[in-house]
């Protein structure tokens, strides 16, 4: 069978009997979605690259402590997780998201838009597009660390609240809460940003 028509279950199993090639399928699955991970967590290209380099490594030397039991991106995120946890500990970096009260200005969300990469970066002459992304980064960097983390998980990476909770080491109800506190944080945050899409804000629309 062709690695890529494979599982992640059954590609771990197969790196486990000492199949390369399955951990280079899955390598290549899943670099994209942890490079998305930490950026957003970090919104530091380099920093994020690193990580992901660095938690893939991981995962190659700890194959043996995965359980056929384990769903392999629950394994994935929960060594990602921790690698982001040890950092944060380390650098002593404290993300205070200030009053809920305050919105995002112009010129942070202008300063946030240059931290994309160049090939999602919108164009300097869609500057309703520019204002709309710098703002929801901003937004984001808000966020206290473990409501930022279950949103990312959840809206960029499309995980389940069950598979979350075993990666965070939470029970579901305390991941329902996060994200419920994440959102309103941001609808209060964003509520005078216009949606990417061109819409205006519920704010300017007719009753």
């Amino acid at each position: 069978m062709d690695h890529k028509d494979m599982t992640d279950h059954k590609l771990m199993a197969a790196f486990q009997g000492g199949d390369v090639d399955a951990y280079t399928e899955l390598y290549n699955r899943h670099l994209k979605g942890l490079l998305n991970f930490f950026y957003r967590l970090s919104w530091d290209r380099t920093l994020a690259e690193d990580f992901t380099q660095e938690v893939l490594v991981k995962v190659f030397r700890m194959a043996r402590e995965w359980t056929p039991q384990a769903k392999f991106t629950t394994f994935l995120y929960r060594v990602a997780k921790n690698l982001w946890i040890d950092h944060v500990r380390s650098a002593k970096v404290k993300r205070s998201g200030g009053s809920l009260d305050a919105k995002v200005s112009k010129n942070e969300a202008d300063s946030f838009v240059q931290m994309l990469p160049d090939e999602v970066r919108p164009p300097d002459d869609d500057i309703e597009r520019r204002e709309t992304y710098g703002a929801i980064m901003a937004a984001l960097e808000q966020l206290p660390g473990e409501q930022r983390m279950v949103f990312v998980l959840s809206e960029i990476e499309g995980m389940r609240y069950q598979e979350i909770g075993e990666i965070m080491d939470v029970p579901v109800g305390t991941v329902k809460s996060r994200m419920h506190s994440a959102v309103a944080r941001l609808q209060t945050l964003l509520e005078h940003v216009s949606p990417i899409t061109g819409r205006k804000p519920a704010s300017d629309e007719k009753e």
